[in-house]
């Protein structure tokens, strides 16, 4: 009786699951059609529009304006994941496609149901969330993918993370061109594992690294205008702009030290939000004894939304997939 009625619980999770997912799914897609994008204070939807306009005319992109007059910090990566989008007619509708591809991650994941249900009702309690819908932003978008991806390949390659090399090295290669914080939980996931990987499984990881990479890069690099211009206006300097070069060169040696063999996806998760979360709140605190509260919370001088990057991986390191218990295992 007791094996029929956690399986009856079971099936009304899911259920749970499913329903609140379809809920959150439309409401995604009325958001977008409601809200007119030229009308929001924020850019990151036209920087996203005029840098894959540009592209598109064979045009370096990085110091044409958008519809705030700000240029554009995305990287060719990011650039590339809003393509279809764009074609589209409104590139907001990659929320729609990440909270798909999120969702329907989750629930086919090996988690208990009630984990799964969690996690989404964590999302969907998140204003944080919601306000990058709203405002049709990728930043969040581009961190659940980042989060799914590990998640998949550590639950599919648990033993040997390189186990695919070339088919990783493609996949990260295309992450790193999407937005520098990515650096911090793939270098956790990968870097110890690399060290210990063999030569044949190095060099086709580097290959499919710097393949992925070129092919990316490829119309920026043939749309290069004269060098001043390129040292001027590059979405590097958008993006290391808040934060200290020190604070920055920190957060990208301190995965190096943190990395391990580790047997879940959890781990990382927690350890990049533990990094990730030092690295905005020393930024935004450094900011505040330099410029003041006003300004930081109501001015220029910190992008609060920067915050919500921590979320993704604060999700799913509360989970605990594949065990009870999860194990890291330390080689050398």
């Amino acid at each position: 009786m007791g094996k029929l009625s956690f399986f009856k619980k079971g099936i009304v999770i899911k259920k749970g699951y499913i329903v609140l997912s379809l809920v959150i799914f439309i409401a995604t897609i009325v958001i977008n059609i409601l809200v007119d994008p030229n009308s929001l204070k924020v850019d990151r939807w036209s920087a996203m529009e005029v840098t894959i306009e540009n592209i598109l005319n064979g045009i370096y992109p990085y110091n044409k304006l958008d519809h705030l007059g700000q240029t554009s910090s995305n990287l060719p990566g990011l650039s590339l994941l809003g393509f279809p989008f764009y074609f589209l007619g409104d590139v907001g509708y990659l929320q729609v496609f990440t909270f798909c591809v999120f969702s329907s991650w989750i629930f086919i994941s090996k988690r208990k149901e009630v984990e799964k249900l969690l996690i989404l009702i964590f999302l969907v309690l998140s204003p944080a969330y919601w306000w990058e819908v709203f405002v049709k932003s990728d930043l969040m978008s581009n961190l659940l993918l980042l989060v799914v991806f590990i998640d998949c390949w550590k639950e599919s390659f648990n033993k040997n993370t390189f186990e695919k090399s070339l088919l990783l090295g493609v996949v990260i290669g295309f992450f790193v061109m999407t937005r520098g914080v990515v650096l911090i939980p793939l270098t956790i996931m990968l870097f110890h594992e690399f060290v210990k990987a063999t030569f044949e499984q190095k060099i086709w990881f580097l290959l499919g690294v710097v393949s992925s990479v070129l092919v990316i890069s490829l119309p920026i690099i043939l749309s290069l205008e004269d060098f001043n211009t390129v040292i001027e206006n590059n979405p590097f300097n958008h993006q290391t702009k808040y934060a200290p070069k020190l604070l920055i060169i920190c957060s990208l040696v301190v995965p190096l030290l943190l990395s391990r063999k580790f047997s879940t996806s959890m781990p990382i998760f927690r350890l990049s939000t533990y990094v990730l979360t030092g690295l905005l709140l020393t930024t935004f605190m450094l900011n505040i004894f330099q410029e003041g509260v006003w300004k930081n919370i109501y001015g220029k001088a910190f992008d609060l939304s920067y915050l919500g990057m921590i979320i993704p991986f604060l999700l799913l390191s509360l989970s605990s997939l594949n065990s009870r218990s999860v194990s890291i295992q330390v080689e050398g």
